[in-house]
């Protein structure tokens, strides 16, 4: 079995900025080392074993995240285009072995995700021989809920913000950690980037003009007849990301 890993290291980091803070959010310090390469090394000493790491940066970062992981076994590539997590994941295709057969897709900015979430959800991936499997956790105010119907079944996955939807009091959501096929990967994200992307407009045809990972992911198997299921193995605090100056300072704290 051959796996992949494809950590995203996007976003301007607005509210870093407001706060004072210049180091892109994926780069700043925790446990000892940037955030990224902590996420990196966790999953380097997980009892997986990825043939490929791939680092999501956006342009003219390049330099900076080859310092950072000077010395670590990950390939830095470029998002031209700040068009969403799934314009992402879409960009790094081209990059992956063909040998490849699972990819697991996360954030240099998340890194309290526990290895034992990471192994799980593979594991109950390949056991149901799913396409598209999402770590999730059941909590208030749900960010990012994944829908269900009467069986249990997924139908839908949101996201309250780009995509403007009332926020569940409660309910079951991603933290931001996701396996995928790479069959899927490249005909149901390809298949969205082609039907979805305006190119005289350099934007996609959704609510926010950008690709989302989870979600428009989440749709696209299902319209393809394709199994979905979120894992409910995760706990509440591994989706925590570097966002803010507080949630730096708790991570911080948590990780020592």
């Amino acid at each position: 079995m051959v796996l992949a890993a494809v950590l995203l290291c996007g976003g301007k980091g607005s509210r870093m900025l407001d706060g004072g803070i210049t180091t892109h959010k994926p780069l700043l310090e925790v446990g000892g080392m940037p955030a990224t390469r902590f996420v990196v090394e966790r999953l380097l000493n997980s009892n997986l074993k990825f043939s490929q790491i791939l680092i999501v940066v956006p342009p003219g970062r390049e330099e900076e995240y080859e310092n950072a992981l000077e010395g670590v076994n990950c390939h830095i590539i470029t998002q031209n285009h700040a068009l969403g997590t799934g314009n992402a994941v879409y960009n790094s295709l081209d990059y992956l072995s063909e040998k490849v057969e699972h990819v697991y897709v996360s954030f240099g900015t998340q890194p309290l995700v526990r290895n034992e979430t990471v192994e799980g959800v593979l594991e109950i991936h390949l056991q149901k021989k799913l396409s598209f499997s999402l770590a999730t956790v059941i909590m208030d105010s749900p960010y990012a809920p994944l829908i269900r119907d009467s069986d249990g079944r997924v139908t839908g996955s949101l996201e309250t913000h780009l995509e403007k939807v009332t926020m569940p009091d409660r309910g079951e959501t991603n933290i931001g950690a996701y396996w995928a096929t790479k069959r899927a990967l490249d005909d149901v994200l390809c298949g969205l980037h082609k039907s979805l992307y305006v190119d005289n407009e350099k934007r996609y045809n959704t609510t926010s003009g950008e690709l989302g990972y989870p979600n428009e992911m989440v749709r696209g198997c299902l319209a393809d007849g394709l199994e979905v299921d979120g894992v409910t193995i995760a706990h509440e605090i591994e989706m925590m990301g570097i966002k803010t100056p507080d949630t730096l300072r708790k991570i911080r704290e948590i990780l020592g």
